[in-house]
């Protein structure tokens, strides 16, 4: 199935756009998979199922996503899945990431790529990280989402400081940090490297800052030098 059936087939409320991942961080993910042969997929988050999706249609593969709250999306993203013929290759888990993860450890499952995009507190993320490292085969992908966000910026700190077992990739795109599980953890017990980063305060509380409240000349030309970076 193309990408522009399966956007034109998802429903998503007017109201709610900003809560999907963009339609070109659906892609990547597609095409990131198509072109490795990545067939093991799991995701931490469900939402509209604009990620599941793309992710089945590049994988034709059984997919693992969980979403203890479906019920606040009206259910919107199951019933997209249903509508796209993807329902018998998902296997959807209404519950916590901090409940379903810990028993896929003990069932001993593995898996290419892991998609993090469900919890979106420093702790919440973290201990998604945690598990999916055990989760993840040798070479295997772990992707985040919201990067703009402190809390996720802090985890990726903590990944570039602390686990050298893993490697970034460059994705393009600002909203999405992807790494590869590139080693074994060979770190002793006392092993901790500083993660906090002044940089990422600040980016942090620029982009809070230009999100609220009202429009002003200093926030437009802000705009202006943030698309000239990109």
């Amino acid at each position: 199935m193309d990408l522009a059936t399966i956007n034109q087939t998802l429903t998503i409320p007017n109201e709610d756009k900003a809560t999907p991942i963009k339609e070109n961080e659906a892609a990547f993910i597609y095409n990131f998979l198509k072109e490795r042969y990545l067939t093991k997929t799991l995701e931490a988050g469900f939402a509209y199922a604009r990620s599941a999706s793309h992710i089945i249609a590049a994988t034709e593969s059984q997919h693992i996503a969980m979403d203890p709250f479906q019920d606040h999306y009206q259910n919107l993203g199951l019933q997209n899945i249903e509508k796209l013929g993807f329902s018998d290759l998902l296997d959807f888990r209404r519950d916590f990431s901090h409940n379903v993860l810990p028993q896929l450890v003990k069932e001993e499952r593995k898996f290419e790529f892991i998609f993090i995009d469900g919890d979106h507190k420093f702790d919440g993320i973290l201990v998604d990280f945690y598990y999916s490292d055990l989760l993840l085969e040798h070479h295997g992908y772990v992707l985040l989402h919201d990067t703009w966000m402190r809390s996720t910026q802090l985890v990726m700190s903590f990944i570039e400081s602390n686990r050298p077992d893993y490697q970034p990739i460059p994705t393009g795109l600002r909203n999405l940090a992807l790494y590869q599980k590139v080693d074994k953890d060979q770190r002793n017990g006392m092993f901790f490297r500083e993660f906090y980063t002044f940089k990422s305060v600040v980016a942090h509380n620029a982009i809070m800052w230009m999100s609220s409240g009202k429009e002003s000349f200093l926030k437009k030309v802000a705009y202006k030098l943030k698309e000239k970076v990109k």
